[in-house]
């Protein structure tokens, strides 16, 4: 009888290439979104410092820096493109994972196409297929650890990320040594949320997927990991989760979980925990009775009790940290102030900003029932009692922009175009994207757009 790990490696390898146009459409949006956060940060001040770094680190140059026109070391690219994707909090989430696939998995996948006369050519409907393949593993460990996993501290982008990247690049080129390369890539999971409101928390994203990288060229190389990695004992979901029981392969593309629960794209540069607070707030500051000198105090409920974990901020002192407080966004949204990129620098939080942040406090205690449609059975209610000792409130159970309440075609457009800052490249980009589904070669493709954007 096979053990997991065995059954794992056997429906990564034997997944035919994809035609389903639903899991493709989803796989194209997902790398039309990619594109538009990466180009958005391109000029992010510690983006640059990155970029700096390597530089004065040097190699060679083989692997695609996206939006820089230059070339890096695989492993620097992935780590570059990873941390830049991830950089504004503004790329996908999957509510399996808790955390952000995309960042991770297309970092991986794109650095490890090398334009130094490398002799492959990388068939976009494959590349499809391995970026779906990398979603599926993330989000199956994710389902089988979570959500202790999360609420222990641990963060499950770069702690589940290295994995999936790894499947997805052994997938792509049908390596021998899936196997040991799952080992290998679970060995260096790592990463804590402690680091939340901080530029580490992005680096995550870039370390996981240079650790698929390293992962497959140190065994390209002859290193050997020859161990299960999901040992009962000693394995991954022993150590970081309950045990092999909770992972459940039956579910395996039934359907593929990058259509469901499907991936969750932001135009908020924040975590998407606090897209339920952003969605009441602004509902809130239009209803009749709302006038924000008039507030005497806010209560912000949450369920189930600690799905509010990645809002690790209750006073936060840095706009930064902001990403990771329910009560700093709030407080933009109810004060009429902007929640654009600026707004979460690493500058002091203001007077009157944290004047209203004090009059916020969390609950937990609500027992309203969930809506049938919500993740994990989640739902926001911000309660604002005003100085008359009238209340009013906000339910949220499926913010704008979760798969349940997608964005449409041309808000994801509109993304590109923004971040890009020119129509018709973003229009043009967007077309080449879509080309994967017909094969275009991934590799020209890049080539393409290194001069380009």
């Amino acid at each position: 009888m096979m053990n997991l790990n065995q059954q794992l490696c056997l429906l990564i390898k034997n997944t035919p290439i994809l035609s389903d146009s639903t899991v493709i459409n989803n796989a194209i949006n997902g790398i039309v979104d990619y594109f538009a956060c990466c180009l958005q940060a391109r000029q992010d001040m510690n983006v640059q410092r990155l970029l700096a770094w390597i530089k004065e680190e040097g190699g060679h140059e083989r692997s695609w820096l996206i939006g820089q026109k230059k070339l890096a070391t695989p492993r620097q690219a992935a780590l570059f493109n990873g941390f830049q994707a991830h950089c504004l909090d503004y790329d996908d989430v999957h509510s399996d994972i808790r955390g952000h696939p995309s960042a991770v998995i297309l970092s991986a996948l794109f650095a490890n196409i090398r334009l130094d006369h490398s002799p492959f050519k990388i068939n976009g409907r494959r590349f499809l297929t391995a970026y779906v393949i990398g979603i599926e593993v993330m989000a199956l460990l994710g389902k089988s650890v979570n959500p202790q996993h999360y609420e222990k501290g641990w963060h499950a982008t770069i702690t589940l990320g290295g994995i999936a990247a790894t499947a997805a690049i052994c997938y792509l080129y049908n390596e021998p040594f899936l196997s040991q390369a799952l080992a290998l890539a679970a060995t260096q999971a790592s990463g804590m949320r402690l680091l939340m409101g901080t530029p580490i928390k992005f680096l995550h994203a870039g370390l996981a997927a240079q650790h698929a990288i390293q992962t497959v060229d140190w065994l390209r190389a002859g290193l050997q990991a020859d161990q299960n990695f999901l040992d009962e004992n000693l394995g991954f979901l022993a150590m970081y989760g309950q045990g092999n029981t909770a992972l459940n392969l039956t579910s395996w593309a039934k359907p593929w979980k990058i259509i469901d629960p499907g991936l969750w794209f932001k135009t908020y540069s924040f975590c998407s925990a606090g897209a339920y607070i952003a969605d009441a707030g602004q509902l809130l500051s239009q209803h009749p009775q709302f006038r924000v000198e008039n507030v005497a105090n806010i209560t912000l409920y949450f369920a189930p009790p600690k799905s509010d974990a990645a809002l690790i901020y209750q006073q936060p002192t840095l706009a930064e940290q902001g990403r990771f407080s329910a009560e700093y966004i709030l407080a933009l949204i109810l004060l009429g102030l902007p929640t654009d990129f600026k707004a979460f620098s690493a500058t002091p939080i203001a007077d009157n900003i944290q004047q209203l942040m004090q009059k916020m406090q969390r609950s937990y205690h609500i027992t309203l029932a969930p809506y049938p449609q919500a993740y994990n059975g989640r739902y926001v209610v911000v309660e604002i009692l005003l100085n008359n000792g009238q209340k009013i409130s906000q339910r949220i159970d499926l913010p704008k922009g979760s798969p349940k309440n997608p964005y449409n075609q041309n808000e994801m457009t509109a993304k590109l175009v923004n971040a890009i800052d020119d129509q018709s490249t973003a229009i043009a980009l967007s077309q080449d994207i879509q080309a994967f589904a017909k094969g275009l070669d991934v590799s020209d493709f890049i080539k393409r757009y290194i001069v380009q954007l």
